[in-house]
């Protein structure tokens, strides 16, 4: 998933599905509450996403969600949505096929700015997935920060947040327990949510 690249925004509300909302500071005071036109249960498909550590990186050819965004108004951005199920795609390292199992689900999207009108920026949290090939398992968990377009109605998964290597990470030499994931992926949903400050 190397398409997960460090960055800070998130498109929460789209892609609870794949992944995470982080906060831009559009709004200096953060925003206590959003509305969701169009929310409810979605699905969404991301090609080419990545996780990059600091010594390799991992490819899929696609990744798939699902999950829920809350509808209405007055809504806390917290839990505003869930990544139910997630699945990744001919995933490999350096042409090598490796699998990835994603648990703990589901995750929570969370949102805690907007930037401008149409784009939401937050965190998705409770993410942990493995990775495992060929002399190589490793587990990842934490965070990561995206932003959600209403425009595009895509989930911008971009990175940063707190998602590393867990204890017991053994690859070749490649992943130490510790070592900080840039997971990055463009989540767009069958859905048309559009999110807004109250």
């Amino acid at each position: 998933m190397r398409r997960l690249v460090r960055n800070t925004a998130f498109a929460t509300v789209a892609l609870g599905a794949a992944l995470g909302l982080s906060v831009t500071q559009a709004s200096a005071g953060a925003l206590a509450t959003f509305t969701v036109t169009g929310g409810g249960d979605y699905t969404a498909h991301a090609v080419n996403p990545t996780l990059s550590v600091p010594a390799t990186q991992l490819q899929c050819d696609s990744s798939d969600a699902s999950g829920t965004i809350k509808d209405g108004s007055g809504l806390a951005g917290a839990g505003i949505g869930t990544v139910d199920d997630i699945s990744f795609n001919n995933c490999s390292v350096a042409g090598i096929p490796f699998d990835v199992t994603p648990s703990a689900l589901p995750w929570s999207i969370n949102l805690e700015s907007m930037n401008g009108t149409d784009e939401a920026h937050g965190n998705i949290t409770g993410i942990s997935a493995t990775i495992t090939g060929i002399g190589c398992d490793a587990t990842f968990s934490g965070s990561v920060e995206g932003y959600y377009q209403n425009s595009t109605h895509t989930l911008h998964v971009t990175g940063g947040g707190t998602l590393a290597a867990e204890a017991g990470a053994s690859c070749l030499g490649l992943i130490s327990e510790g070592d900080h994931a840039e997971f990055i992926g463009d989540y767009v949903l069958d859905q048309t949510p559009v999110v807004s400050s109250p």
